[in-house]
């Protein structure tokens, strides 16, 4: 089909009101960009899809917009990072009613749910990915009443996402992670240990990871078993945190074998509690959130996220 047949067929649908999407963009976002933003709403009415564009202006106004009945579209494209996504999952779950699709515009600091659930960042590729309505499930969790669609954790990795300076996060995005993490891991650390009782067990440890997705921190594996299209959790412990066994650890994430490790432990769970004798940092699809005890569970409600064509990936 020709391109300028293509542009008039996405005429006449969008004038049939088919699709409505609206796509909300985080410009506060690590890989914000005004002209990608346009060219993704551009690609959306090309494929006959009404589309209308919001910048979101503070914390939390994405989260409001998806929980909204009022907004009618029938995708909401989230343009950002893993932050800005848990705000629009946030929102649609607390959205009575019928919820829109969510669709990814990845964006932002660290997109592993685009990772895991093999997104384009190609405007044309995601426009053609809502225009299929192809749509996948989206199983959630729940942490101390806030959801969550990838991990929540306590200990190491949480006090290296506290700790991260949000300027050197917007400019050099995982590098500055990367960076805090070697400067924590060397510090001397009073951090005590982690209680979590997981479906009635008990287990003490040194960092606790609630996973619902596969991937940690991009493409490593960290507990092969979950994923954010599945039902369910999975508790990775790890055991020790000194320097030795952080780099032991993050090896065998590199070559997804961290659930064979002998210093961590990967288990199923339904539900589980992490606590400590005094308040650790707790982390949340890799922003802050507060400190323990923190309280994880599954979540029973199922969103709907638009997934690309087999083999459409790239």
């Amino acid at each position: 089909m020709k391109r300028s047949e293509m542009a008039a067929m996405g005429e006449a649908l969008a004038q049939s009101g088919r699709q409505r999407a609206l796509l909300v963009a985080n410009p506060a976002a690590g890989g914000y960009r005004a002209g990608r933003i346009a060219a993704v709403a551009q690609a959306l009415r090309a494929r006959g899809i009404e589309t209308e564009t919001r910048l979101t202006a503070a914390p939390g106004d994405l989260e409001r917009i998806a929980a909204d009945p009022a907004t009618t579209a029938d995708v909401i494209l989230a343009a950002g990072g893993d932050g800005t996504i848990n705000e629009a999952v946030a929102g649609l779950l607390a959205r009575p009613g019928t919820r829109p699709h969510l669709a990814l515009v990845p964006a932002g600091t660290a997109n592993v749910l685009a990772y895991e659930l093999g997104l384009s960042a190609r405007p044309a590729r995601i426009a053609a990915a809502v225009a299929t309505g192809r749509t996948a499930p989206l199983h959630t969790g729940r942490a101390n009443g806030r959801a969550f669609m990838l991990m929540v954790s306590a200990g190491f990795d949480a006090d290296v996402v506290h700790a991260v300076d949000p300027a050197a996060k917007r400019r050099w995005k995982q590098l500055a992670f990367v960076a805090t993490a070697v400067r924590r891991g060397f510090a001397r650390r009073n951090q005590p240990d982690l209680t979590v009782v997981a479906d009635g067990r008990a287990i003490r440890c040194r960092l606790a990871v609630v996973a619902k997705a596969i991937h940690y921190g991009g493409p490593f594996r960290i507990a092969p078993g979950a994923g954010t299209t599945r039902p369910g959790l999975h508790l990775v412990a790890l055991l020790k945190d000194d320097p030795w066994s952080l780099i032991r650890a993050g090896a065998a994430l590199i070559l997804g074998r961290l659930d064979r490790s002998p210093i961590a432990l990967v288990i199923p769970v339904t539900e589980c509690r992490i606590d400590a004798a005094t308040p650790v940092p707790v982390q949340i699809d890799g922003e802050a959130f507060g400190f323990t005890p923190v309280a994880v569970e599954t979540v029973a409600e199922i969103l709907r996220v638009v997934v690309p064509e087999a083999g459409a990936r790239t």
